[in-house]
């Protein structure tokens, strides 16, 4: 996790000697492109077909994603601050939560995931996620014995503190011009806020070994990143940077339903404006 978060030292550039309030860069920012980027691997979206299921179905799920590496070209602070040097960010290869899915009547059902205070690395992390969806069971055709649609409304909040800006290894005592001139690492907060709505549709196959589903979405992001580095001079950089930016989604995937009323799923996410990534997951359904 803490290395995952390194990756937003780009919207901090480098603690510099004159702290400033707050920053809204515009949506064709470095600073702005950048949030968009990592908050791909994080969104709630659907993570297996719709299936119409009678109430009080339970299931777990666990979840995993590759972090991708943000171009370079966006690792550069354009709009908020005047230290514009390279930053090279360090990223974590996985992303993990856990989920659960409870049915309600009427095809309706809610979904849930946090991942609990507790530090990992240098980094806190407190984030929470949340959906409620509605399911149309509809008919078979060929080889597909049912198919469904799903309507879904998806949230992520909470936050993330930890030296983002100015970890240890990058403290220095020589330049006070330079960033991160300090003897203790930033204590910075990423707060990365999505709302969004999305529309699955799946299909099982007449032996109902396999899902096959797809969907589109829009996510409104309203991330929040803070500044907390103190420097020798006893300065406090609290630099605030807000971004409002709204995004199209793409998903597809398959999943293969095992005995005993387990299920792995393979999923496609992708934000055509930022990145595409996949992801895996294991289920496992109480009946």
């Amino acid at each position: 996790m803490r290395k995952f978060l390194g990756v937003l030292v780009a919207l901090a550039g480098v603690a510099i000697p004159a702290a400033r309030a707050q920053c809204r860069p515009g949506p064709n920012s470095n600073e702005a492109k950048l949030l968009a980027f990592y908050s791909v691997p994080i969104a709630f979206s659907a993570l297996d077909a719709p299936r119409r299921q009678s109430a009080w179905h339970l299931e777990l799920q666990g979840e995993v994603s590759p972090v991708p590496t943000a171009d370079p070209s966006i690792e550069h602070a354009s709009e908020c601050y005047t230290a514009s040097s390279q930053q090279h960010s360090r990223l974590t290869r996985v992303f993990a939560r856990p989920r659960l899915l409870l049915t309600l009547p009427l095809g309706f059902a809610i979904e849930a995931s946090y991942i609990p205070p507790v530090q990992i690395g240098d980094a806190h992390p407190h984030l929470g996620s949340a959906a409620l969806s509605e399911t149309a069971a509809l008919g078979g055709f060929g080889p597909f014995r049912s198919s469904a649609l799903m309507l879904r409304a998806h949230g992520t909040i909470g936050h993330v503190t930890g030296p983002i800006t100015c970890a240890q290894s990058s403290l220095q005592q020589v330049d006070p011009e330079a960033g991160c001139y300090g003897t203790r690492p930033s204590d910075d907060t990423f707060k990365p806020n999505m709302f969004g709505l999305e529309g699955v549709y799946g299909v099982t196959t007449r032996s109902g070994r396999f899902d096959l589903f797809a969907g589109s979405g829009v996510t409104w992001l309203r991330p929040r990143f803070e500044v907390g580095f103190t420097d020798l001079n006893g300065v406090t950089d609290n630099t605030q940077v807000e971004v409002d930016l709204t995004r199209l989604s793409l998903l597809g995937g398959a999943t293969v339903n095992l005995p005993a009323f387990f299920a792995v799923t393979a999923e496609v996410y992708s934000v055509p404006k930022d990145v595409t990534t996949w992801r895996l997951a294991a289920s496992y359904r109480l009946h």
